[in-house]
């Protein structure tokens, strides 16, 4: 679990989260006092380098703090995904744009989207990109917002800074209403080459980004979506508690806890969130342990990080709905933690890190077949 100085910082973030996180339901966005807290914290520089004012902490590690906001707000959670994968993939920019970025704010905060590329130009000095692309999330709070783009066959990933892109306000959702991941557009936007990433040129990973965490390959991205998921089915967990202990069903003389069915579905989400956790922290512990001894990583390595991601989201998912049904009526009401999650880990399951597709990637990888998921193969 964290160490006292962890928890001592994680208490204000998630008494903020809890306090602010009906403010995201009806403004698609964070509130201002759980960003800050937020940032207080260090939950947004858990990814970023030590040499750069930030903690590397290890994937299990992060985990944990992960989940514990999440329990509080999904949405807080969300954003700590967000600037953590896009921390992690900042070890492949240039020197320079690091520079830029974290140089004079250490609490900038940047996130970026691997949804639909924009199409990019090649021209004098960088680029020139137009199009749109959806659930960036995070992008309201974001000093520097990134997305992919294609120049012909290559796939980049390039930067720019807040206030360049045009947000779109789509962001209207069953769950996660929060996450302000909005579609971003751009319009013939100049991008300068020291600010995009080419994977098509395997990037080296720059001076900056030298730990034990950035040996890891991509696939590790998926460590930071089961947290969330973790977070919304413990709050679940513990409203069907009481709703359990105080609730008389209509025409029953005892509470719900003595109701058979309620007793078995709970029991099947307790199992669950018992099973996600564990798979998920064997395999960042194992992915951990072979970064930290220099071992390569196998495409079934790789694979067994997307396995536990997509048994996760789609396990907490199932285990909500299962809870959702325990308690009847009692978890309708948008007053229910339940009702929330259940509207969380809805959205949750289908992202594409997780969704359902991702255990054919996985058998995919395993079967020796081209896998239909292109990022699981990145190092």
């Amino acid at each position: 679990m964290t160490s006292d100085n962890w928890q001592q910082r994680l208490d204000g973030a998630v008494t903020a989260a809890a306090e602010h996180a009906d403010y995201g339901e009806t403004h698609g966005a964070l509130a201002p006092q759980t960003l800050e807290a937020l940032k207080t914290a260090g939950l947004l520089r858990l990814w970023r380098p030590r040499s750069l004012g930030g903690f590397e902490v290890s994937p299990c590690e992060y985990a944990d703090l992960a989940e514990a906001v999440a329990a509080r707000d999904t949405a807080a959670a969300w954003l700590m995904m967000g600037t953590a994968n896009t921390t992690f993939d900042m070890r492949l920019a240039t020197e320079t744009f690091v520079e830029e970025v974290y140089g004079d704010d250490q609490d900038a905060v940047v996130c970026e989207t691997f949804n639909k590329p924009m199409q990019a130009v090649s021209v004098e000095g960088g680029y020139r990109v137009t199009g749109a692309t959806p659930f960036a999330s995070g992008c309201k709070h974001a000093d520097w917002i990134g997305h992919t783009a294609l120049e012909g066959e290559r796939l980049l990933l390039m930067f720019h800074p807040a206030g360049t892109l045009r947000i779109e306000e789509d962001w209207d959702t069953l769950g996660l209403r929060g996450t302000a991941s909005n579609t971003v557009r751009a319009e013939g936007v100049f991008v300068p080459e020291y600010r995009v990433i080419d994977f098509s040129a395997s990037p080296r990973v720059n001076a900056y980004f030298q730990g034990t965490l950035y040996r890891l390959p991509e696939a590790i991205l998926t460590a930071t979506f089961p947290p969330v998921a973790l977070g919304a089915l413990g709050a679940a967990l513990a409203a069907a508690d009481e709703i359990a202990a105080n609730k008389v069903p209509f025409a029953a003389n005892s509470t719900l806890k003595h109701r058979h069915l309620a007793q078995m579905r709970y029991g099947k989400a307790l199992a669950t969130s018992r099973a996600v956790r564990a798979l998920l922290h064997q395999e960042l512990s194992s992915a951990w342990d072979r970064a930290e001894r220099g071992i390569a990583f196998s495409r079934q390595h790789k694979a067994d990080l997307f396995l536990a991601c997509a048994y996760a989201l789609q396990g907490c998912a199932d285990a909500v709905s299962e809870l959702a049904q325990g308690v009847g009526t009692s978890g309708i009401y948008r007053r229910s933690p339940i009702e929330r999650a259940f509207r969380d880990v809805q959205v949750i399951r289908h992202h594409a890190f997780g969704a359902e597709g991702r255990f054919a990637t996985v058998a995919q990888a395993y079967w020796g077949l081209d896998v239909d998921f292109p990022l699981l193969d990145m190092d």
